[in-house]
This record gives structure tokens, C-alpha cells and sequence, in this order.
């Protein structure tokens, strides 16, 4: 065997030596909680209005991602039924309460969970009775937009007396 077929060998082993310690590394830094999964159970909490929420966005409590949406489904009278996959270790009082806020000015939607001080916990398959709906930015500016116009009549109301 010449020199430069030691060398082509030597460089493919060390290539193939490289890659498998990547690959062991990468393995051990996402493996174990990708292959082990968390511990999570389900509840559902309902809103008449959910403008931006996807299956997939998060879910936070205390400002700690502690979940994501995993379904929204349209229930009786229009409104929307969401499934909140939250982590084993996140304990849900009774009268928790959750609500749809946006992450930033416009950034996408969120789902905010206040934890509560009720004494009975949110089982799985609970409900969280108390919501609070998306605000859209179209109706925020239309309120903002309809005060001013009534303070400038009222402005010229006092100007004309």
C-alpha cells in the first residue's frame, strides 16, 4: 500500500471517528429527554375568541413555558374549545385562570395560565373555568380611534358655548 492510500484511510477514519463523537454528543445532550418524553396531562379551557392561536403555541405560567396547545376544536354557540397540554409538575388550582395574550405587540399568541389559590386541583380532563379572549389589534384601534372622535365632538361641543 503507497503513502497517499495511508493517507485517504487515515482521513476517512478520523472523518468517521469525528462524526460518531458528534453524533454521542448530540445524543446525550437531546436524547435522553426526547426518547424519555415528559410526564404531561390534558386540560381544556374554552374562549369566544382565540384570533392567532395555533395548535402548537405555548403555554405559560409564571412567564415559564410550561406547555403548548394541542388542539382547538369549535364547540357549542362559536366557541372555541382549546386542549392545553401542560407538564405533570405544573398543579392547576380550581380557579386557575386562563388567557390569550400576545407575545410582544405583534408577536403570535400565547396562552397565560394564573396558576390560582383554590384548594381543589385541575384533574386531567379538567376545565379551567375562568378565560379571558384574545384581544384583536383591529377592535383595540377602532375603540381608541371611536374615544377620540367623541372627545374631538366633545372639545368642539364646549368650544361652540
Amino acid at each position: 500500500m503507497n503513502k497517499a492510500a495511508r493517507t485517504e484511510i487515515r482521513h476517512v477514519t478520523v472523518g468517521l471517528l469525528v462524526t460518531a463523537v458528534i453524533v454521542a454528543v448530540l445524543a446525550l445532550v437531546f436524547g435522553p429527554a426526547s426518547l424519555a418524553g415528559k410526564a404531561t396531562y390534558r386540560i381544556h379551557a374554552s374562549f369566544g375568541q382565540t384570533d392567532g392561536l395555533e395548535v402548537g403555541s405555548p403555554v405559560y405560567a409564571a412567564g415559564v413555558a410550561v406547555g403548548e396547545v394541542s388542539e382547538l376544536q369549535l364547540v357549542d354557540g362559536y366557541r372555541v374549545r382549546a386542549t392545553l397540554e401542560l407538564q405533570a409538575d405544573v398543579v392547576l388550582d380550581s380557579d386557575a385562570t386562563a388567557a390569550i395574550v400576545t407575545d410582544g405587540i405583534f408577536g403570535a399568541k400565547q396562552v397565560r395560565i394564573d396558576i390560582g389559590g383554590g384548594e381543589q386541583n385541575i384533574a386531567d380532563g379538567g376545565v379551567v373555568a375562568f378565560t379571558e379572549d384574545a384581544v384583536v389589534l383591529d377592535d383595540l384601534l377602532a375603540l381608541i380611534i371611536g374615544q377620540a372622535r367623541a372627545a374631538r365632538a366633545a372639545s368642539k361641543l364646549e368650544n361652540k358655548e
